[in-house]
């Protein structure tokens, strides 16, 4: 019987063609995961349950926030505040004397602030001038906003 097959020109030409195919999906499967990496030939991992990545830069982030908060709700006339930090990594090399390691900083770029008082022009330019006071950052990197009275 595996004589006659072999034999068979139909079954020669089955066996070629899907031997063809087989090849032909296999390079297609090799380009298809070889273009969706990113230049780096790095894969983006995305999580299912929607959670974030906890980083030191984000721990800082959330301290530093909370610090800001506490401090602006002590200001006459603030009342609850909630801060919003964003940052801008910098990185530095050392100089000759230096061990050559690159050192990440951060460096704040802006912060939105939400607070009850806001809603007074006084109070309002009070927050913008200690938040640009504290991180050193022009006033018009501060942007401040009446909280919204229900929680």
């Amino acid at each position: 019987m595996w004589d006659k097959l072999k034999n068979d020109k139909y079954v020669k030409d089955l066996l070629v063609r899907l031997l063809t195919v087989l090849f032909v999906a296999a390079i297609a499967l090799l380009l298809f995961d070889v273009l969706t990496q990113s230049k780096d030939g790095r894969r983006q991992i995305v999580d299912m349950d929607g959670g974030s990545e906890y980083t030191q830069e984000s721990a800082l982030a959330t301290q530093e926030e909370k610090r800001l908060e506490d401090i602006l709700s002590q200001m006459k006339g603030v009342g609850k505040t909630s801060v919003m930090i964003t940052y801008q990594s910098r990185e530095q090399t050392e100089t000759v004397f230096g061990s050559g390691d690159n050192n990440k900083n951060l460096m704040v770029e802006g912060v939105i602030v939400a607070s009850e008082g806001a809603g007074d022009i006084i109070v309002k330019n009070n927050i913008i001038n200690a938040v640009a006071t504290v991180y050193d950052i022009p006033a018009a990197n501060v942007v401040v906003f009446e909280k919204n009275g229900m929680k």
